[in-house]
């Protein structure tokens, strides 16, 4: 807003020094820093993984636009910058990343929509689920609807989808908390989750069971 706007580059992303403002200044849990840093002699937008979820989901929201090769705020995400109107902003940016956005362009993961195409019934199933910390795996079990996910190319794909497109979403929005744990094989993830406090000030949920004898969800 300050400088009226941020020049784009010629393919549509953010310059080097746009992206070094915002990675430097922002933490992305299950993204190290570091290893970026080891790994990128400059960091573009593609390479800070942060930078660029937050760009697109903030476009998606209808609060950044591009015009002219120049990515300017619009009237809507003004009216959000005020401390009161935190809650509605964090609403926004809630709706744009799990209904708005497709989440597997961000991983890579062959696996296409799941599970994000069932987010309400895995909101509802971690508000009942969450309450302590889980891991990703017994999450994804107790809370998708696994009937939905054809044949996979790897068994690690399902879990990989669950924190990718959904867990750490969740987290980096601030509705869960997350805390590394010791891995005790070499495969999963070693990342507990359960629900902080800002998921149930931000969700209800109206939930009318049919039948006893259906599926679970």
């Amino acid at each position: 807003m300050a400088k009226g706007g941020l020049v784009l580059t010629p393919a549509g992303a953010l310059k080097r020094v746009d992206v070094w403002h915002v990675f430097d200044q922002t933490e992305w849990p299950g993204h190290d820093k570091a290893t970026t840093l080891e790994m990128n002699k400059v960091i573009n937008e593609d390479d800070a993984y942060g930078v660029l979820f937050t760009r697109i989901v903030l476009q998606a929201a209808g609060l950044l636009r591009k015009r002219s090769g120049v990515l300017k705020a619009t009237k809507a995400s003004k009216a959000l910058l005020a401390p009161e109107a935190a809650p509605a902003l964090l609403a926004e940016m809630f709706e744009a990343v799990f209904w708005k956005v497709n989440l597997q362009d961000f991983d890579r993961n062959p696996i296409e929509f799941w599970p994000q195409h069932h987010m309400g019934v895995i909101l509802w199933s971690l508000s009942v689920a969450a309450h302590d910390w889980s891991s990703a795996g017994s999450l994804m079990e107790s809370c998708t609807i696994m009937d939905t996910l054809d044949q996979v190319q790897r068994p690690d794909l399902p879990e990989y989808a669950m924190v990718s497109r959904v867990l750490r979403p969740l987290a980096w929005l601030g509705l869960l908390e997350s805390r590394k744990q010791k891995r005790h094989s070499g495969r999963g993830f070693d990342e507990d989750f359960r629900n902080g406090p800002l998921f149930g000030q931000l969700l209800e949920f109206e939930v009318e069971m049919k039948g006893a004898e259906g599926a679970r969800h």
